[in-house]
């Protein structure tokens, strides 16, 4: 049969298109980023939290819901880096392994490589404002390699992805003096390389069998136990409260107290008293006024960790027998006593924030008559600061039921004795030490946690060839106390040193301790004042709790500087880091070695 004419040339031609298509496959091809382009580094919903202005993020913060949220939008880990290409089969149609390597520019520096089936990667852990060159080989295929580039965005913080340590940055990329950007891959900042030390508690059997005085243990445990039930009883009916009024004058002696001192003979000494003394364990009787807020804080005192307690007294007058409600706030670890007995403790700490009447509400068994008031508050943000009223406008069951918490903590803690400790469980394991050792090239761990924290450690997670430098840090204004001082300075010298670095500086969560010594260095480098909040705050990105907020915390740190000389917070931070001992030539040395030089 014959062919239509035009059959044979066009088959022909398909073969022959076919065969060309084999043998010349579609060369490499870089799709994203676009030559040139400027990518993120962060997350969208985190640039947007860090855009809002600084009265709405404070606001913020102290939202339960809006910190929940933004905790699950963000994370604290940074936004990757997509690169995407297609083509470079070899001769048989076949995808090739290719090879993908990014170098930092100018200097060529190579920050990744990585061998993939796929036609896309994704690249963590860049600096920002930073230029790089891609390129992707088609192994063993012919084609030449294709090659890009793009600029990261020049927006701060540099978050770090670390494997299993959270909150994690580089200190570095912010601008800082004369227009010098802060250098990156110095400085780094985390949450602790391993967990804190575990207490081993004994059981109640064997603090009773170890005890000289199980007798007392044995009553006291019943006296709680009795009032926990009658306080759940009254709770289910609360018409059965014999609620009386109490008289609390607004002007209370206060005594500030020697640390040992109380320590030795507090208790016992305040269980004898029965009327307001001349001094009370070597301290002199000051005035209290607490005035028409019921508020009081020591206008002359400085927080000081090594302090004693502020010790206030005060003669109440109760309306008959029965229960009467309080409402009393601090700013440290506090208790409430009546005629020497404890009947609310706050050794926890206060937790909340700022200190109120209403931080904790609670009611006490009273009898009728004058009795002696004390509460013993141990220093805090502000030294010492009390407030307290009794009969506060706050419902009955709310009273009842802080006072049965309570009740319940200290039942819980007569028995707490410890027993040795378990140590903390590393962070670091073979993958992400080889990033910290590697990548970053850590080579000094300092570790701003306690003792207790770091009890059974010898040395870093990271291994022996990284100097631990652990330094028991305070935070807040406790930077500005005796202690907190002294554990700065120790603290500045290590950064002083060029051989140290890089290094990681961190307590537990990388936020408190680890976000005071980062506010200061920052400070030092001449970074924005605006840029200083914004580093603490990134913090949020990670913790989701609203009691990290400023009014608590970091209002604390910054008004701290407020009593050095200056006009900015750089110069009043300057004026500090002096005062410890330092010189402006160490100052400069620390700017020598984090700040780029001048644009």
């Amino acid at each position: 049969m014959k062919r239509p004419p035009l059959l044979l040339p066009a088959a022909a031609f398909l073969f022959a298109a076919l065969a060309v298509s084999a043998a010349e496959p579609a060369p490499l091809k870089l799709l994203a980023p676009a030559e040139g382009a400027e990518v993120p580094l962060l997350k969208d919903s985190q640039k947007a939290f860090l855009a809002m202005p600084r009265e709405e993020r404070v606001a913020a913060y102290s939202n339960q819901t809006f910190r929940t949220e933004l905790r699950k939008a963000t994370g604290w880990r940074p936004a990757a880096v997509r690169l995407e290409w297609e083509g470079g089969a070899g001769a048989d149609g076949v995808r090739p392994v290719y090879t993908v390597e990014v170098r930092r520019r100018p200097d060529g520096t190579p920050v990744f490589r990585a061998d993939t089936v796929g036609t896309s990667v994704e690249v963590d852990n860049l600096e920002i404002a930073r230029e790089y060159e891609w390129t992707v080989h088609a192994n063993a295929t012919g084609h030449a390699a294709a090659t890009g580039t793009f600029r990261t965005e020049d927006r701060a913080p540099r978050l770090l992805r670390a494997g299993a340590v959270p909150n994690v940055r580089d200190l570095g990329g912010r601008v800082g003096l004369d227009g010098r950007r802060v250098r990156q891959g110095l400085v780094f900042r985390s949450a602790g390389l391993n967990e804190n030390a575990k207490t081993r508690w004994l059981t109640r059997d064997e603090v009773l069998a170890k005890s000289d005085d199980p007798e007392t243990l044995l009553a006291t445990e019943a006296a709680f136990t009795n009032e926990i039930a009658a306080l759940e009883a009254l709770r289910a009916k609360p018409g059965d409260v014999a609620l009386v009024e109490g008289k609390l004058p607004r002007k209370w002696t206060v005594f500030r107290v020697a640390k040992d001192a109380f320590a030795a003979d507090g208790d016992a000494a305040l269980l004898a008293l029965r009327e307001i003394p001349e001094t009370f364990l070597g301290a002199a009787a000051e005035e209290a006024d607490l005035g028409e807020d019921h508020d009081f804080a020591f206008p002359d005192a400085v927080r000081d960790s090594a302090a004693g307690p502020a010790v206030f007294l005060c003669e109440a007058e109760f309306s008959g027998d029965g229960w009467c409600t309080f409402g009393c706030g601090a700013d440290w670890f506090w208790d409430l006593r009546i005629d020497g007995e404890v009947v609310f403790d706050r050794t926890g700490g206060n937790d909340v924030n700022p200190v109120e009447t209403s931080n904790h509400v609670f009611a006490a068994p009273v009898r009728k008559g004058r009795h002696l008031l004390a509460a013993v508050v141990r220093t805090g943000s502000v030294a010492w600061r009390w407030r307290c009223e009794a009969s506060p406008a706050q419902p009955l069951d709310k009273a009842l039921s802080g006072k049965l918490a309570n009740d319940k903590y200290r039942l819980d803690r007569l028995f707490r004795v410890e027993d040795g400790f378990i140590p903390g469980a590393t962070r670091i394991n073979d993958e992400n030490r080889a990033f910290w050792l590697g990548t970053l090239g850590v080579r000094t761990d300092i570790d701003l946690r306690s003792d207790g924290e770091v009890r059974g450690m010898e040395g870093s997670p990271l291994g022996p060839t990284v100097a631990w430098v652990n330094v028991s840090s305070s935070a807040y204004a406790g930077m500005q106390d005796k202690g907190g001082r002294a554990q700065f300075a120790k603290v500045f010298r290590v950064f002083l040193d060029p051989a140290n670095y890089p290094i990681d500086f961190h307590c537990i969560a990388g936020q408190d301790r680890t976000g005071a010594v980062a506010f200061i260095l920052n400070a030092l480098l001449g970074v924005e004042e605006e840029e200083l909040w914004l580093d603490w705050e990134a913090t949020a990105f990670w913790n989701p709790s609203p009691h990290f907020n400023h009014a608590k915390l970091f209002d604390h740190l910054v008004r701290g500087f407020d009593r050095w000389p200056g006009g900015t917070i750089r110069e009043r931070v300057e004026a500090y880091v002096r005062s410890l001992g330092f010189t402006d030539d160490d100052i400069a040395t620390l700017r020598g070695i984090l700040l780029e030089p001048a644009p």
